[in-house]
């Protein structure tokens, strides 16, 4: 079965002003070729591995009477948890490969409303497939006033990932909402998980996105640690010269949602300073 699946001061530049390599430019060069190998080969094993249990998987449904409902069940869950586990490794993959990509961002006039409704529709599925409604895209302007500056390889992938990361947090039967608003310097984009039945867990979680959306150490208790997607959702944003930010859906401290916002700057020059 195939399942297809810089900012340019932000970084230290390398010495190479007569057209020679540094040292230090091929020692970078021979690391990312092999991470990228590494990358592959291990891509290469999960899928393998989990087609071939996609394969008995199969077998056992065709040898198992109709009647034997608990077992069918059994079996769609299987199914279900390989097709999450693929599309996780894609989104790996994704991933590992744009957080090596150090080449500057290719600027292009770019739809921010048509990329990010192509975005909602591409991880519908997903959201489906937690129990979680991925709602429309609620543009609050007209659409011609959505265009930035984007890096269309850097953009679609911050976009879907943020999404992803937001499908995963929210609660199963809950809702994830896309807004986009046009300011006149930039264009606001929100999404907005529904409220949690564990506040207190809202309420710590948008302590630590603030956190590390600033890069600022974890409070005291708390954990760093976040996933893959947003940890390239940080690094695409900061490319595109933007802004990472939490909000709160209400003031009512009993129903707090959580909200990832994300101002994009409308001219590539003004992310200059990256």
């Amino acid at each position: 079965m195939n399942m297809t699946p810089q900012s340019q001061s932000s970084e230290p530049e390398h010495p190479d002003s007569e057209g020679v390599s540094s040292p230090q430019l091929e020692k970078d060069v021979r690391t990312v070729t092999e991470v990228g190998a590494l990358i592959d080969q291990t891509v290469h094993d999960l899928r393998s591995s989990l087609n071939a249990i996609q394969s008995w998987a199969y077998v056992l449904e065709r040898g198992i009477d109709q009647s034997a409902a608990p077992a069918r069940r059994a079996l769609e869950g299987v199914r279900a948890g390989i097709q999450q586990q693929l599309a996780l490794v894609e989104e790996m993959e994704e991933a590992v490969r744009l957080l090596a990509d150090e080449s500057p961002p290719q600027w292009r006039l770019t739809d921010l409303l048509a990329a990010t409704v192509q975005a909602v529709t591409d991880r519908r599925p997903a959201a489906t497939a937690r129990g979680v409604e991925l709602k429309s895209v609620q543009a609050h302007s007209d659409a011609s006033a959505f265009f930035i500056d984007g890096d269309p390889v850097r953009l679609a992938p911050l976009l879907r990932h943020l999404l992803v990361h937001c499908i995963w947090r929210a609660q199963a039967g809950g809702s994830v909402a896309v807004h986009l608003y046009a300011e006149p310097d930039h264009i606001k984009l929100r999404i907005t998980e529904s409220a949690p039945l564990d506040q207190t867990r809202s309420a710590t979680r948008l302590s630590i996105l603030s956190d590390f959306f600033g890069r600022r150490p974890p409070q005291a208790g708390q954990s760093s640690r976040q996933s893959s997607a947003l940890l390239l959702t940080r690094r695409m944003v900061e490319l595109h010269g933007a802004a990472l930010s939490t909000e709160s859906e209400t003031c009512d401290p009993d129903k707090v949602s959580v909200c990832i916002a994300v101002k994009f700057p409308r001219h590539a020059q003004r992310a200059s300073g990256l």
